[in-house]
């Protein structure tokens, strides 16, 4: 009798943890800010830009922000900021200090810049194969679809990450997709890498590993479906920089 109680009301306390496990879900929403440094105030804007994080350390900011610099393709020179891992309700909660975030950015950072480029995207991690161990530098990689091709890219993408994850191909990425402030459709493939020499790719190549999978016609297949889908491509690599970044768990 004590055992069936006893059981039951583990039952029932599972049932009211449920939706507090339901919340503790990782959001997916991500911001990012690509901006310009002024010409000659690359200096300027990278001191400024700690002071603004010192701002953001002396108010307890709950939300991590990191920044990186772009160090190839025709962005090259710019700066990204990024905070993620948010779910959309997070934005209300953080209005009030996203203000003062502002008020401050425009005082003190602003002056060194050009006009700030902002966008919105949704991670896929059901798509995403993250690396263990931090990134120093990371390739973006920006798909561009054909209106109508999203699907026909969703499904060769799919089977692709299967194949990766199946024959553990070393090979690590994140998947957004762009929400708003841009061409759409887009998906944006991050790739991180632990320094250059991470770079070099494995000793078995992409499509070989692919057809060991699939056999070569469907490999060829996928390829040409995904080729397909896409309108155009853009490229760029970023390298991170952790002393003009911000994570509330460091001290």
């Amino acid at each position: 009798m004590r055992k069936t109680r006893f059981f039951f009301i583990l039952g029932f306390v599972c049932l009211l943890a449920l939706p507090l496990l339901a919340q503790e879900k990782p959001g997916t929403v991500g911001v990012v800010f690509i901006v310009k440094p002024k010409a000659g105030m690359r200096q300027q804007f990278e001191q400024a830009n700690k002071r603004h994080i010192d701002w953001h350390r002396q108010q307890k900011d709950t939300w991590a922000v990191t920044v990186w610099e772009i160090v190839s393709g025709d962005r090259i020179g710019q700066y990204g900021y990024g905070t993620f891992g948010h779910h959309w309700k997070d934005f209300d909660g953080h209005a009030k200090f996203d203000e003062a975030d502002m008020a401050d950015y425009l005082a003190n950072v602003a002056p060194y810049v050009e006009p700030v480029v902002a966008s919105y995207s949704i991670r896929h991690p059901e798509l995403s194969r993250p690396m263990e161990g931090d990134a120093t530098l990371s390739e973006v990689v920006e798909y561009h679809l054909n209106m109508g091709g999203e699907s026909d890219f969703l499904l060769a993408v799919r089977k692709v990450h299967e194949a990766i994850q199946k024959s553990n191909y070393p090979m690590y990425y994140y998947v957004r997709e762009l929400y708003n402030g841009g061409e759409h459709p887009t998906y944006v493939f991050v790739f991180p890498h632990k320094n250059w020499a991470d770079f070099e790719p494995p000793e078995q190549t992409f499509l070989a590993m692919l057809e060991k999978a699939y056999g070569r016609d469907e490999a060829e297949s996928l390829l040409k479906l995904f080729d397909k889908s896409v309108r155009s491509v853009r490229s760029q690599i970023i390298a991170y920089r952790p002393d003009l970044s911000y994570s509330p768990s460091a001290k």
